[in-house]
């Protein structure tokens, strides 16, 4: 019985979180996320707290896709389709290319390796916290240090900051090793 309450207080957050954005009202947003404690806590009564959680915040995300199907629209097809860009083969192309891809997956992966072990060493934790603090930033550093360098004009510069910073993440692990 409770697995039915909160799966019909996961729906109402749903619904009300989307009728929050669809009428842009604060008030609809601060009842939606107060039904989606609820439903944790309905959830977690009902099925544990390890499930629980998991179908509190799954639910929500699953559900969601109901009312986008409901609120779609079919749009006519554009009068005016732009003709696609002609694929550049030539040398510069090919080895400006390359090159970016090179530095985004060589160099910057291992920048952004000795930064996030540089950080995750700096902090007050065990050997095994800091290596899953390493495992959980590295994607988000790489990441980041690409889209800077693929977004800056001028690329010498995010390649000189990542290296000085992977430097200094090379010597803090090299002063406190994991």
């Amino acid at each position: 019985m409770l697995t039915f309450v909160a799966g019909t207080f996961s729906i109402a957050t749903v619904a009300t979180l989307f009728k929050s954005w669809r009428s842009q009202a604060s008030a609809f947003l601060i009842i939606g996320l107060l039904l989606l404690v609820l439903s944790c806590v309905c959830w977690s009564y009902a099925q544990g707290w390890e499930f629980g959680v998991l179908y509190a915040l799954l639910a929500p995300g699953l559900l969601a896709w109901l009312f986008i199907m409901a609120s779609q629209r079919i749009l006519p097809a554009p009068k005016n389709s732009p003709s696609p860009k002609p694929l550049d083969l030539s040398r510069s192309t090919v080895l400006i290319n390359g090159a970016h891809f090179i530095s985004v997956l060589f160099v910057l992966l291992v920048t952004s390796v000795l930064i996030s072990l540089g950080f995750s060493a700096s902090m007050p934790i065990s050997a095994a916290g800091q290596l899953a603090l390493t495992v959980i930033l590295l994607p988000l550093v790489w990441g980041l240090a690409a889209y800077h360098y693929l977004a800056s004009y001028k690329k010498r510069q995010p390649l000189i900051t990542y290296a000085v910073l992977a430097l200094l993440g090379l010597l803090v692990v090299r002063i406190a090793p994991i």
